[in-house]
């Protein structure tokens, strides 16, 4: 049961903060790196997949117009950001560069990049899975080389007393 409520938090870490908190998480519990790299990798890959169907599917209702709207307002709030415009000289690359970088990169940015420069769901989301791979290894080396360290202070603390 504790195991299961663990891996509850990292999902829901996952999936409200990103891998900026899920990966610290899973390596303070001691999760294989390849489990954190894997799930991680993927649960970014399916929230970006899930967002460009939902996007798609949902506002071609009629009764929801309204959100159509107020997300259509939001989109464009978005586009006034400090993100968005750090990321509209790059184009293209923004959306390969925002994920390599393991605090910057969300499957909901990309969303909101992909419609400001008007670019096709394949490729967006190829960019992004590229992108992601490689800030998921920054993140996951980050955390385990921060642990080594704790781990190495804890252990001279110990032989000091």
């Amino acid at each position: 049961m504790r195991l299961f409520s663990i891996i509850l938090g990292y999902i829901g870490l996952h999936l409200l903060w990103g891998r900026k908190a899920s990966v610290p998480y899973a390596v303070g519990f001691n999760f294989k790196w390849y489990f954190i790299f894997f799930s991680g990798y993927l649960m970014d890959l399916l929230v970006l997949l899930l967002l460009f169907w939902a996007y798609e599917r949902t506002f071609s209702l009629r009764f929801l117009s309204l959100a159509k709207k107020k997300v259509l307002s939001f989109e464009e709030r978005i586009s006034r950001s400090k993100i968005i415009s750090w990321a509209r000289p790059m184009g293209k690359a923004s959306l390969f560069l925002m994920p390599a970088i393991p605090t910057a990169g969300r499957p909901f940015n990309i969303l909101f990049l992909t419609r400001i420069f008007k670019l096709k769901y394949k490729e967006s989301f190829l960019l992004f899975a590229l992108g992601n791979l490689i800030g998921t290894i920054i993140c996951i080396l980050t955390a385990l080389v921060i642990k080594g360290v704790i781990t190495g202070e804890e252990i001279l603390a110990f032989f000091r007393h």
